[in-house]
């Protein structure tokens, strides 16, 4: 709650964008971490699928959402902050 996992996300993406030049980030997270999903929507990912119970894990079936965010979205997010 205190912003760290959103300032280490972004230091990350910055870069996988500009040193490693990916065009593309994808998340698979379980739809049940509503923190997680939340935290990854505020960076610009963008829910693109819903695979249903793709996952058993000690048992426990579970689905996966799956989540991009491209290169050019970023970009476009970031632009402001430079600015400043």
């Amino acid at each position: 709650g205190q912003g760290l996992m959103h300032e280490a996300l972004t230091a990350l993406l910055d870069h996988g964008f500009d040193a490693w030049n990916l065009n593309r980030v994808e998340a698979d997270v379980d739809p049940r971490n509503t923190a997680s999903l939340r935290a990854l929507q505020r960076l610009g990912f963008r829910q693109e699928g819903l695979l249903r119970e793709r996952w058993i894990v000690a048992d426990e079936v579970s689905d996966s959402a799956l989540l991009g965010l491209l290169r050019r979205d970023w970009s476009a997010r970031r632009a402001p902050e430079a600015a400043n």
